[in-house]
């Protein structure tokens, strides 16, 4: 990950294996989805791929902006949804395909969220 720490408007960039669903960033109890993040292949033979292009099992980097936030340590959480936002029925949907086919399980019978540190410093 890169970088730990920045002022709010610092871009981060965090590499994340078996993303399978649609990403959101929460911090400090502000929560990003997916027009505020972006998404890149970890390959980079496959970094000009859109974001909503890119293979399920592919390896990928989430980047996302540090929102304007006072100064202090947040846990970052970042949460794997299983469909678009808001969409329930694609979620069950697509949640019954992946049910169906057991080589996926050890990827969606998992958390659907990872968490790490992130320290926000004053802007200068």
């Amino acid at each position: 990950m890169s970088p730990v720490e920045g002022t709010p408007g610092t871009s981060v960039s965090l590499s994340i294996e078996y993303l399978v669903g649609w990403p959101r960033v929460e911090i400090g109890g502000k929560m990003m989805d997916w027009p505020q993040l972006k998404l890149l292949a970890a390959n980079p033979d496959r970094r000009e791929v859109p974001g909503e292009e890119l293979v399920w099992i592919e390896d990928k980097i989430l980047q996302f902006t540090i929102p304007d936030l006072p100064p202090g340590n947040y846990t970052v959480t970042i949460h794997d949804d299983k469909g678009p936002p808001g969409d329930t029925v694609y979620s069950v949907l697509e949640t019954t395909a992946y049910v169906i086919f057991p080589p996926v399980w050890p990827y969606v019978f998992r958390s659907n969220q990872t968490q790490f540190d992130l320290r926000v410093l004053p802007v200068q």
